[in-house]
């Protein structure tokens, strides 16, 4: 270290020992003594290098200019700091005064008469205008020379000067900065006013919003009550944008082009927009019909609306305030109505003013709206149009619903006030919508090929394709058609019953009512029903069934043809059981088997009375073995006898019992020979004991008077008793 630093060496009063001495050499050599201002400018100049360093040089000259540099700034800072004292600034503030209500292009003027010290220099005089009225557009300032010289400054981009117009950002305050004037005296500005005045003039559109308050709040009125228009279907001419809303409009911008504010675009929006969306609604329904509109046009001018309002922000917060609807989805039924007719803008002519009686059903608004719009709807075209009507009952909110007469365009409708509810067919109890329900199934049911209500089968080949006939006609129709089958049955209530079964299988092999339960199905049952009661009644049995071999030709082939029937025989009705039928027969065939013998000459000698040889020819006639002589049916099924039980009636037998005795035996070896079930008959009464033979009984109505008795029909092998 330096010497300097070092304390001052004394001698000891006594010897100094050494206790150790250094072995590197003295560090002063490397050091030298310098000032302190010069240590402290090495040190700024060259920090990393020991100040006091020999041989000391300065690596870098940059850090010696920028201390310079700070120097000569300091020396500056110290200069101006130091050469005088600095003027005052006298600051006042004034309140703007309000301009009258409403939108106007006014100028308000502001007369300040300026406080100033009555001692010391001023360098300047600030006027604050505070609470300046909202300004719509530029505000323009005036500032009027005062009668002191000065020199003026205020926030402008433009020129300054006094007595001319400029241009300011509109704000809630100005200051107006008048400054003293160089070579001014140290009384500036009190040397040339005693009372110094300050005018300034501000001319601004005032009040816009106030105006386009009222423009909007009176356009939101039209606007919904257009919607509620469009809601209710309203008729009508065009009566919006109102006369009052039009001055209006036309006062406001009047107002605001006399201060450079251009709002014709928004009043002429706004108002254009009103008039196409009420001529929208007035081309719906003010007219014997409803008519498309052009959607897209007045879409386009509430889009333009909507836009000249947001270029200029006083009408866009107006139109936010008042609820102003810049988007059409705002106005829910007027919206409804053009998004449809956007969807069918396309089309034209017949075709756009159906697809407008069909929106018109669509947006009805209750069911009185509904079933008047459904009374306008075309009559139905063809099945197409009418298939296409039953995707509108009870449909689906957003659904793509087809319009009838108009495929393949579809509409989505967004939502239903009241979409038509119900049976989804045409008729008087269905809830498609068609002018004239009775009418149109009517014609619904032509197109089907009916006539009056029924399809008429001919032939049965025609059976698969009426039926899926009727199958459509169910889809569409609430009423079933009818089905006239009566072609098929010609004939069939003369014919036996065996040609009627051989026809009915035909017939059933097609219709098959046992398995099928359609319209066909049920008009062959009940025309076969009809058949059978008409062949198996009492009267036509008495008819066919005249003898044995009529039994046999009325029968034949037809014994089950009951079972036919899906169910039991039904006549005028009431039912006819099958005992009850074949009861019918058997009398029918008994009273046929007295007369067998002598109708067919099998024992003319016997004069008819031979039960053996009577039995004998039923085995013939029907193909039966002894000892069969009839085959009936069982009790419990539908089938007919074939034959019935052989038998004779009670007044036959008793008739036999009093002529032959040997035929009484001939018929009591039938039934004791016949197989169980197969003989069903009187037989003759046994004698009485001790009697051989029954007397013959012969009533005289004239005994008084002689005459003479003739005995026949039997040998007489008794006695005859006269009465």
């Amino acid at each position: 270290m330096p010497s300097s630093l070092q304390p001052a060496r004394t001698e000891a009063p006594h010897r100094r020992i050494v206790v150790a001495s250094p072995l590197e050499p003295d560090i002063d050599e490397d050091f030298e003594r310098v000032s302190w201002p010069l240590t402290v400018l090495r040190l700024a100049l060259q920090p990393s290098t020991h100040p006091w360093k020999r041989g000391w040089r300065l690596e870098q000259r940059a850090p010696l200019v920028a201390v310079a540099i700070g120097a000569l700034l300091l020396l500056l800072l110290v200069a101006s700091g130091c050469a005088s004292v600095p003027p005052l600034s006298v600051a006042q503030r004034t309140v703007v005064p309000s301009p009258p209500s409403g939108m106007r292009c006014e100028s308000l003027l502001v007369s300040q008469e300026l406080q100033l010290p009555p001692e010391g220099e001023l360098g300047e005089v600030r006027l604050t205008l505070r609470d300046i009225p909202e300004v719509t557009g530029k505000l323009r300032v005036l500032v009027r020379k005062p009668r002191f010289a000065s020199a003026l400054d205020l926030d402008t981009e433009g020129p300054i000067a006094f007595d001319k117009v400029m241009d300011v950002a509109a704000g809630g305050k100005l200051t107006v900065v008048l400054s003293r004037p160089s070579r001014a005296p140290d009384e500036w500005p009190r040397n040339a006013c005693k009372t110094c005045r300050v005018d300034v003039e501000l001319t601004g559109l005032f009040g816009a919003r106030q105006g386009l308050d009222e423009f909007f709040s009176r356009a939101v009125q039209e606007a919904f009550a257009i919607d509620g228009a469009f809601a209710r279907q309203a008729t009508g001419r065009v009566e919006h944008p109102s006369a009052a809303l039009r001055d209006l409009g036309t006062q406001l911008a009047a107002e605001a082009r006399r201060c450079g504010v251009q709002i014709d675009p928004i009043v002429t929006g706004v108002e254009s927009a009103l008039a196409q969306l009420d001529g929208a609604r007035a081309t719906f329904y003010d007219g014997p019909a409803p008519r498309l509109p052009d959607a897209g046009t007045v879409v386009k001018a509430w889009q333009a609306a909507a836009a000249s309002i947001e270029e200029l922000p006083a009408a866009s917060a107006a139109a936010r305030a008042t609820r102003w609807p810049a988007a059409l989805g705002s106005l829910r039924h007027a919206a409804l109505h053009l998004d449809l007719g956007l969807q069918v803008s396309g089309l034209s002519g017949d075709d756009g003013d159906l697809a407008a009686r069909w929106i018109a059903v669509a947006a009805a608004p209750d069911a009185d709206a509904l079933e008047q719009r459904a009374a306008a709807l075309p009559p139905v075209k063809d099945l197409q149009d009418a298939e296409a009507r039953l995707a509108w009952v009870d449909p689906a909110a957003g659904s793509a619903l087809p319009i009838p007469g108009l495929s393949p365009s579809t509409l989505k409708v967004a939502y239903f006030a009241s979409p038509p509810h119900g049976r989804k067919c045409i008729g008087p109890l269905g809830a498609v919508p068609v002018r004239d329900k009775t009418a149109e199934a009517a014609a619904v049911a032509a197109m089907l090929g009916a006539s009056k209500q029924q399809l008429r089968i001919a032939r049965i080949s025609d059976i698969a394709s009426v039926r899926e006939t009727l199958r459509r006609a169910r889809s569409l129709l609430c009423e079933p058609l009818a089905v006239d089958v009566d072609a098929l049955f010609t004939g069939l209530e003369e014919r036996e019953l065996g040609a009627v079964a051989e026809r009915l299988e035909v017939i059933y092999a097609e219709a098959d009512p046992r398995r099928e339960n359609d319209e066909i199905a049920r008009a062959v049952s009940a025309r076969t029903s009809r058949v059978l009661c008409r062949l198996l009644s009492q009267e036509t049995i008495d008819r066919r069934v005249a003898s044995v071999v009529g039994y046999k030709i009325f029968t034949e082939g037809g014994t089950r043809v009951i079972d036919y029937l899906p169910g039991p025989l039904i006549c005028d009705g009431r039912g006819v059981p099958t005992r009850e039928i074949r009861r019918r027969l058997r009398e029918a065939y008994r009273a046929a088997l007295d007369k067998h013998a002598v109708a067919d000459r099998l024992c003319p000698v016997r004069g008819g009375r031979c039960p053996e040889d009577i039995a004998a020819s039923v085995r013939r006639l029907f193909g039966l073995r002894a000892p069969e002589i009839a085959a009936p049916a069982a009790s419990d099924g539908r089938s007919l006898d074939f034959p019935p039980p052989f038998g004779f009636s009670d007044a036959w037998v008793q008739k036999l019992d009093r002529c032959g005795r040997e035929a009484c035996e001939a018929l009591a070896r039938l039934r004791n020979d016949a197989p169980a079930g197969q003989f069903d008959g009187a037989l003759c009464a046994p004698p009485a004991p001790g009697v051989d033979d029954h007397p013959q009984d012969v009533t005289l109505d004239r005994p008084d008077s002689p005459s003479s008795v003739t005995l026949s029909g039997c040998d007489t092998h008794a006695g005859v008793r006269l009465t």
